[in-house]
């Protein structure tokens, strides 16, 4: 590809060789009539054949870069690490375990350019287990409680511009880094909109997002926006940017 992509798909993998393939499945299938974006697919020091599929899939199609972690950094260090190669005007973190179908992830780029961010909202939270989706509406609901906000999902396939993911640190290599990223966001004045979709449970393997490492780095990342941003804050001057 020479022309800048619209569109950037970064995928991070721990151990996703059943579910890989399928995932950027999922990403053709949205993007079938598409010539304008890029794959980044990204292997986090997995232990099983997840890099040999990526390697495989890059092979076969010249939209999909692989990028090989020498050590595990995490799922928000993997994201970064992705997202600091994206040549694309917008980009957009999608799990390497095919949890977000074609239809859903169309839905999202359908609404680019409406705000400088589009926040998938899930309806199906269940999906992933009512464990998980129970601890994902009391973090999203802590979240807007502390900073005055009032986004739908603080987690999932956001879509953001590129420019303005550059316009911030995320220090976070935890699943906390998109709340990292969108609070500080909003923080500066960028704009949101939401779009409801619906997800699909994994085909293969299990999750690690509710493991106890993850679960303290999440708490260390809430500390660092109380630091950064500040407690109960409404911004940016008195409001919170939602474009309905």
């Amino acid at each position: 590809m020479t022309a800048r992509p619209t569109f950037c798909f970064v995928v991070p993998c721990f151990n996703e060789e059943d579910n890989v393939g399928p995932t950027v499945g999922s990403i053709r299938a949205a993007v079938h009539e598409r010539g304008d974006y890029e794959i980044i697919l990204v292997n986090d020091a997995s232990t099983d054949r997840t890099l040999e599929r990526m390697q495989a899939l890059a092979t076969e199609d010249s939209h999909i870069r692989v990028l090989d972690n020498p050590s595990n950094l995490g799922f928000g260090g993997s994201y970064k690490r992705g997202a600091g190669v994206a040549m694309a005007t917008y980009v957009m973190m999608l799990p390497g375990d095919d949890g977000f179908p074609g239809q859903s992830i169309s839905e999202i780029l359908t609404h680019a350019g409406e705000a400088d961010i589009i926040i998938p909202v899930v309806t199906n939270r269940a999906a992933r287990g009512w464990f998980r989706a129970f601890a994902s509406r009391g973090f999203t609901t802590l979240l807007n409680w502390m900073f005055w906000l009032d986004v739908g999902y603080y987690n999932g396939a956001v879509l953001q511009r590129n420019d303005l993911l550059r316009s911030i640190e995320i220090k976070t290599d935890s699943f906390a880094y998109q709340a990292e990223a969108l609070v500080k966001l909003i923080a500066q004045g960028a704009t949101y909109k939401h779009c409801f979709v619906q997800i699909q449970e994994r085909a293969a393997g299990r999750s690690s997002a509710l493991t106890l490492k993850n679960q303290v780095a999440v708490w260390k990342t809430i500390l660092h926006l109380i630091a950064v941003v500040g407690l109960f804050c409404r911004f940016p001057l008195g409001t919170t940017r939602s474009v309905r």
